[in-house]
């Protein structure tokens, strides 16, 4: 029997869950090979590239996630934080202008307006937004935990 696209990121999820990423990311790609236009794929293999610090391939397959799908909102917002990550918040910008068509209580647009703030500097208002963005619905749990840590590493009011 061959496995389904659902199947195969369920294994995926379980090497996780163990923190064995080497073997998530070989199942995902397996699951990419199989599967090359699945945009949750090809999301979920940049961000266990991102987790090793494979960032270049965490790119490509976060735009190819997009390519797959434009709605792929995760893709998305993961692509801004690693374009932020090398320096370029022009180009973060521009991949997160798509997130303002969200609802304005929607997590990862709550997420991206924190990260315009903090841009300029402007703490109180970063950590208000990343504050809300842990209280909305839009994220995961993954994600929640790095904008905790974010939140918690801002200097105090």
């Amino acid at each position: 029997m061959t496995d389904t696209a659902a199947q195969l990121l369920a294994r995926a999820d379980g090497s996780i869950a163990r923190d064995d990423h080497t073997t998530a990311v070989q199942l995902l790609k397996a699951a990419a090979e199989r599967f090359p236009d699945d945009a949750e794929i090809a999301y979920r293999l940049g961000a266990e590239y991102a987790h090793l610090d494979l960032f270049d391939a965490a790119v490509a397959q976060m735009v190819h996630a997009l390519a797959c799908d434009s709605g792929q909102h995760l893709a998305r917002f993961h692509l801004g934080l690693l374009q932020v990550m090398r320096g370029n918040f022009a180009e973060a910008r521009a991949s997160w202008q798509a997130l303002d068509a969200l609802p304005e209580a929607h997590a990862l647009r709550l997420f991206k307006e924190a990260f315009e703030n903090l841009a300029e500097d402007r703490f109180d208002p970063a950590r208000t937004l990343l504050e809300r963005g842990l209280e909305a619905e839009g994220g995961t749990a993954a994600l929640d935990r790095e904008m905790r840590r974010l939140l918690n590493s801002l200097p105090p009011p």
